[in-house]
């Protein structure tokens, strides 16, 4: 049978053995934690990005099927946003829609927002392009 003094040993063997992590392998957890992070931040930040870029391409089709919806009942394209607004169009949150006509025939829907690739994109309705 084993001594008292042999059983207190054994015991604070066991202890210390089940006590935690050690210094190093937190170090390793947060070393590795820390890479993960700067590899998926920048990530983050250009899929937000690209959906503000998504929004505004977005906004500017809707505002040329208003203008061209606009178009087909009064024979004429609106002077401003406000008068597409009027008539049922709604621009995202955060999305500034402007309207400029350059002739009777033709206009530029532009669509700006903050958080994009780009401040701005401008739809030519002789083109068709987005800009």
């Amino acid at each position: 049978m084993p001594n008292a003094s042999n059983l207190t040993v054994h015991r604070r063997r066991r202890t210390i053995a089940v006590g935690g992590f050690s210094l190093i392998e937190l170090l390793v957890v947060i070393a590795i934690i820390s890479i993960l992070a700067a590899v998926a931040v920048p990530q983050f930040f250009a899929y937000k990005a690209r959906a503000v870029d998504a929004v505004m391409h977005s906004d500017l089709k809707n505002a040329a099927l208003a203008m061209e919806s606009y178009y087909a009942t009064y024979r004429s394209y609106p002077a401003s946003i406000a008068v597409l607004t009027a008539s049922g169009f709604l621009s995202s949150s955060g999305v500034g829609v402007t309207v400029s006509l350059l002739t009777a025939t033709s206009y530029t829907v532009t669509a700006a927002a903050s958080g994009g690739t780009q401040a701005s994109y401008t739809l030519n309705s002789v083109t068709g392009l987005i800009n």
